[in-house]
């Protein structure tokens, strides 16, 4: 099998795999401190890109900021190599970084053959530590060969974080796979024609061609879009995207602008590299990442630190503090997405599993409160018994002394 069933042509396959790693202010100061000679801002098209999604599509107080790494970084298949972007991002907001790797698949003479699915596979594998036997495919970071390009990226992150105190590790992931074409047909017929190319993509399956049909399509589950030539599928590792986007949608959409507001919206304009960013996809993935990550950073904390906990009095401090760092997780995560962009976000809540970690800390929480209420009250309960004890000596003094008094008196 070589060629697409019936449907969009696709030209090209984006590929956007990310990380999420949690940091203090302390931390990213330390990471992003300028001099280091590893990052610049991100700039020029791309940048461009970056802040018109950005500006159209979220309406957060604090913007991200977002840099690229100076150093090269490419995946190797023999004697040939695709260039990657590097792309580091710090989230204020969110006290968090995301690490992204882009790639772009060109199919042979513009068009994309199923041939190209596998090899956006591999390269998948290798971001997840597969490593090839010597001229196979394999990492390149600073024109060195790595046997992975997920080692190639662990070694720029390594670079990054050298002597910055940060703990955390390039641990949970997840990506975005964008298939776009420029004929503006709607995509949803090609996966319901054959939908194993794309489950493989969504899974990093590579015996995508031997999976059930009905059981590819029902993994995928149904489309998410706003556009007629849009369908996105948010999965368990992420989102694929198929994106017709043409020029008619485009022209009228500028059309519509000038007419009303006297210029176009760059927005509607927008044709990148980075597979997800159109129509806000990445943005979502990014999102989702970051809450899974402070999800299992609160939980770490909360064990780590209750079990250190010695005496009540202590306990009932650490709990009030985490129950209120836990708080302000839950409520800087609050979706600062448009409403038909945050339905996105919370089928991918429920698809990556974010949704069961959520109620997993609900549950913390929960007993958190009732441990804290339970030592609250021992404490108080103590301290009345104590209380009980000094008055009644305290009576009893008096009453000796008032006999005294008398005895003595007379």
């Amino acid at each position: 099998m070589t060629g697409w069933p019936a449907g969009a042509t696709r030209n090209k396959l984006l590929l956007s795999f990310a990380w999420p790693v949690p940091m203090t202010k302390r931390e990213a100061d330390a990471v992003f401190r300028p001099g280091r000679g590893l990052l610049e801002p991100l700039g020029g098209r791309l940048g461009t890109e970056w802040s018109v999604a950005e500006g159209f599509l979220t309406s957060g107080a604090e913007p991200p900021n977002r840099y690229r790494f100076t150093a090269s970084l490419a995946v190797g298949d023999g004697e040939s190599s695709i260039p990657c972007g590097l792309i580091v991002t710090w989230h204020p907001a969110y006290r968090t970084t995301t690490l992204l790797v882009t790639a772009t698949i060109s199919g042979r003479d513009e068009v994309l053959e199923t041939s190209d699915v596998d090899r956006a596979i591999a390269v998948l594998h290798s971001l997840h530590r597969r490593t090839a036997e010597p001229g196979f495919l394999h990492g390149r970071y600073r024109e060195v060969r790595y046997p992975s390009l997920r080692a190639a990226v662990g070694q720029a992150f390594a670079e990054l974080i050298d002597g910055c105190g940060v703990p955390e590790t390039l641990d949970r992931n997840g990506w975005c796979v964008e298939l776009r074409g420029y004929d503006g047909r709607p995509p949803e017929a090609t996966v319901d024609a054959d939908p194993r190319p794309f489950y493989g993509l969504a899974h990093g399956d590579e015996g995508w061609r031997f999976v059930p049909r009905n059981v590819a399509r029902r993994s995928l589950g149904d489309a998410w879009g706003t556009r007629t030539f849009l369908a996105m599928y948010p999965v368990s590792a992420g989102i694929v995207c198929l994106n017709n986007k043409g020029d008619e949608y485009s022209s009228h959409q500028a059309q519509l602008a000038r007419r009303y507001f006297g210029r176009a919206e760059p927005y509607f304009e927008l044709d990148t590299e980075v597979g997800g960013l159109d129509h806000g996809g990445l943005l979502v993935l990014e999102r989702v990442l970051i809450r899974m990550a402070l999800a299992h950073q609160w939980l770490r904390q909360a064990q780590r630190e209750l079990a250190e906990a010695a005496g009540e009095s202590r306990v009932v401090n650490r709990h009030r503090l985490l129950r209120g760092s836990l708080d302000d997780i839950l409520q800087m995560l609050n979706s600062v997405l448009p409403p038909e962009v945050d339905s996105l976000e919370r089928r991918l809540i429920t698809n990556m599993g974010v949704e069961r970690i959520v109620r997993q800390l609900d549950r913390q929480a929960e007993a958190m409160d009732e441990e804290t209420r339970y030592a609250y009250e021992s404490t108080v309960s103590d301290r009345v018994a104590r209380l009980t004890v000094v008055t009644v000596i305290l009576t009893v003094v008096t009453i000796i002394l008032g006999v005294l008094q008398v005895v003595f008196t007379v």
